[in-house]
């Protein structure tokens, strides 16, 4: 029988920086348009803004100030190649992104993609003296060399119209609920809210002012329009989007079926782990019956509540605390930790048409408790939208962002709709967060459950949901505990998927005296998840995670997995090198390899969501070699963001390589960051902190653990908790 080897957990060992090479930037760039054509195609866009912005009534154009869009042509994507200096020089101020796609007149590349083509839609603001001023600088006699490339960079202008900030507003009915999205330069600008607010009451729309949520560059508010008046509030300049307000999910109606005549005995144990701080948001739980092992936290408005919402939450904090069952369970599993269950619905709710006071009770518990981990299997009912961000994703990365919390989240139960209305939802869609879908069978073999939503995730965030966890089918229920329905009950649902997948990452932390991070447990979920050569990322994501824990932290005789954590400077480049087995000729590796990092995000600017990113170069035999191993390579910005690409805040790969050709191998990791799409200073940017999981196997399996760590000695495996024992 083969030994049980733990995972090794000192890998920061076998890195170092390298030395900044000398930097000789040569500007190759071949711009598209000469001045004149520019002129051409730009000088009546920005006629008809300046009269558009004249015909606006004062109280739709705050401080005189109106948003255009401005395209940007597909070969300057890069933050290095983004137009700016133009605008500065009008007195223009680039306020976001969206998307786009579109078909260049012209294109200087040599080799061009066909059709349309990935962009980015730039939301830029001023008053009309500072249109005017772009206008002039189009045509001055003399401008500088930066100004003339940017102008010549843009591929079109056009006004940002009422209708373009309508988003899904169908429906027949006079009163509407809504949330706004607002660009705003400062999170509280009392002066650009209260003009607001004026000019939303001479429209019949009521907004909740008191609910708002701001974030850097946006400000998400709630409220109710006049649907006939929804165009003239629409005239709003500082408005970037306007939308229906969604619906609560939940999860789909148990099955109902009482599976046990009398209930399984719970443990008699404390948990294995009580320091390790692990919290459910849901619907409350409403038993004593796991008061060994939890602590609810209900605020005094929620003190009332139904049925469901108890149901709801109860059933979730029982995956968490004793996993899936089957049939024949009668005793349930000691719990790996406590849990702290925070009620964030009640009947109080029955009139919080927004969400935002659940949001925000989400909100204030993540800002005032160090939680570990966490389980969100609600929101909103309404599928991911790659331009506008919602306001409960934008809640959650803002506390993610910093890397101490492990949040599983679940992707919604809307996935056998067709097309876009099938997509995971929000908050599903945060890169820093693990999302997780329902798979349709516990076996290898797996596929994603019908009901549960789908990618892709936004871009970057790519491959989303990250993993899949058994969730149940209406053939093949999942089994779970619930004091309320009496016994084991059958079920199923992304919401209980969610949690079980924690289960198992949270496990793994709880048993490690080594410290895990909420990104390192990120990375080994995906690390380790089983997935079929043919499945799609948009279906599995990476895989279906593991149901044990053990297999997070442990691993065969033919094969060594190593964990490297630590921080990158901004500009800065790590070599990381990878334990490479003295092996026999001939013999095949698979090396395993999965970057994972949390960083901020600009929600007003999705084209370039992530703050920071990560450029790896695979070396097998050092210096003087590379390879592929991450994504696809490209020469086009577009490609790389539809493939995968730098920003991306996972990247998980697998490549089989003759072992002669393995020789000091490595990889060779940049850490680039950007602002509003721009480059940054990197001694004004903060160090990344990344995690690398890297698993060297041999392919036919032959034992070479042990060679490994012969020849590198420096390398230690984790510590378990004393009272824990790995099976063999």
């Amino acid at each position: 029988m083969a030994k049980t080897n733990l995972l090794i957990g000192n890998g920061t060992v076998l890195t170092g920086l390298l030395p900044r090479p000398d930097m000789v930037v040569v500007d190759k760039t071949v711009l598209p348009y000469t001045l004149d054509e520019a002129r051409s195609h730009l000088s009546p866009a920005l006629r008809d803004i300046a009269e558009q912005i004249d015909k606006l009534p004062t109280t739709a154009k705050p401080a005189g100030k109106a948003t255009a869009v401005f395209t940007i042509h597909p070969a300057f994507l890069s933050k290095w190649k983004m137009p700016h200096k133009a605008f500065e020089k009008a007195g223009l101020r680039v306020l976001g992104s969206k998307s786009a796609w579109v078909k260049p007149k012209k294109d200087a590349r040599k080799k061009p993609p066909d059709g349309d083509q990935f962009t980015a839609d730039l939301y830029v603001c001023g008053d009309r003296r500072a249109f005017d001023n772009l206008l002039g600088l189009l045509w001055a006699a003399k401008i500088t060399k930066e100004q003339d490339k940017d102008l010549r960079k843009i591929e079109g202008i056009r006004f940002l119209s009422p209708q373009e900030r309508l988003l899904k507003m169908d429906g027949q009915e006079e009163l509407v609920p809504i949330e706004i999205l607002v660009h705003a330069e400062e999170t509280a600008d009392e002066a650009l809210l209260d003009a607001l607010e004026k000019h939303a009451n001479a429209c019949g729309t009521k907004l909740a002012r008191d609910k708002l949520l701001a974030a850097p560059g946006l400000i998400f508010m709630p409220g109710i329009a006049q649907r006939s008046k929804l165009e003239e509030f629409a005239a709003f300049t500082a408005l970037r989007a306007i939308r229906r307000l969604p619906a609560l999910r939940m999860h789909r109606p148990p099955l109902k079926q009482h599976l046990t005549t009398e209930q399984p005995t719970l443990p008699t144990e404390g948990a294995q782990n009580p320091d390790l701080k692990v919290a459910v948001f849901d619907g409350g739980l409403g038993v004593s019956d796991f008061s060994k092992w939890t602590n609810e936290v209900i605020p005094e408005a929620l003190h009332e509540t139904d049925a469901g919402f108890l149901a709801h939450g109860t059933t979730v904090t029982s995956a968490l605390l004793f996993g899936a069952l089957n049939h024949e369970t009668t005793q349930l599993p000691r719990p790996f930790f406590n849990v702290t269950h925070y009620r964030v619905l009640g009947s109080a709710d029955n009139g919080d048409f927004d969400l935002y006071d659940c949001m925000r009770r989400i909100d204030d518990a993540l800002a005032s408790n160090d939680i570990d981990c966490a389980n969100l299997s609600l929101g909103p009912e309404f599928p991911m939208d790659d331009d506008h961000p919602h306001a409960w994703t934008v809640m959650l990365e803002k506390h993610l962002a910093s890397g101490k919390t492990l949040m599983a989240v679940a992707t919604g139960n809307n996935g056998h709709q067709k097309g876009e209305m099938g997509r995971l939802q929000p908050p599903g869609d945060a890169v820093n967060a693990l999302t997780v879908g329902a798979a349709n069978s516990q076996d290898f073999f797996i596929a994603r459950a019908p009901f549960s939503g789908y990618g892709p995730g936004r871009s970057p965030g790519v491959v989303k949901p990250d993993g899949l966890a058994f969730g149940g089918t209406v053939g093949t229920p999942l089994v779970l505990f619930s004091p309320m329905a009496g016994g084991l009950t059958s079920l199923y649902g992304t919401s209980y998927a969610s949690p079980l997948a924690l289960r198992t990452a949270a496990a793994a932390m709880a048993l490690s005296k080594t410290p895990l991070s909420a990104t390192a447990m990120r990375a080994l979920m995906v690390h380790n998840a089983d997935h079929a050569q043919k499945d799609l990322r948009s279906e599995v994501g990476w895989g279906q995670f593991p149901e044990n824990h053990e297999n997070l932290l442990t691993y065969g005789d033919n094969q060594v997995s190593v964990l490297y954590q630590g921080f990158i400077p901004a500009g800065e480049t790590m070599r990381m090198q990878l334990p490479i087995p003295p092996v026999a000729m001939g013999t095949k590796i698979t090396i395993t390899a999965t970057f994972c990092f949390a960083c901020p995000v600009e929600a007003a600017n999705p084209v370039n969501y992530t703050q920071h990113g990560l450029s790896v170069t695979f070396k097998p035999k050092s210096e003087g070699s590379s390879m592929q191993f991450f994504g696809k390579s490209s020469d086009y910005e577009q490609n790389l963001r539809k493939h995968g690409s730098k920003w991306e805040t996972m990247m998980h790969a697998t490549e089989t390589v003759d072992a002669s050709l393995l020789l000091d191998s490595c990889f060779d990791v940049k850490h680039g960051a950007r602002e509003d799409g721009l480059p940054v200073k990197n001694d004004e940017a903060p160090s990344l902190p990344y995690v690398l999981i890297v698993t060297v196997a041999s392919e036919m399996g032959q034992p070479i653990y042990q060679s490994i760590m012969n020849k590198y000695k420096m390398l230690i495996p984790i510590e378990l908790r004393g009272q824990v024992r790995i099976r063999s």
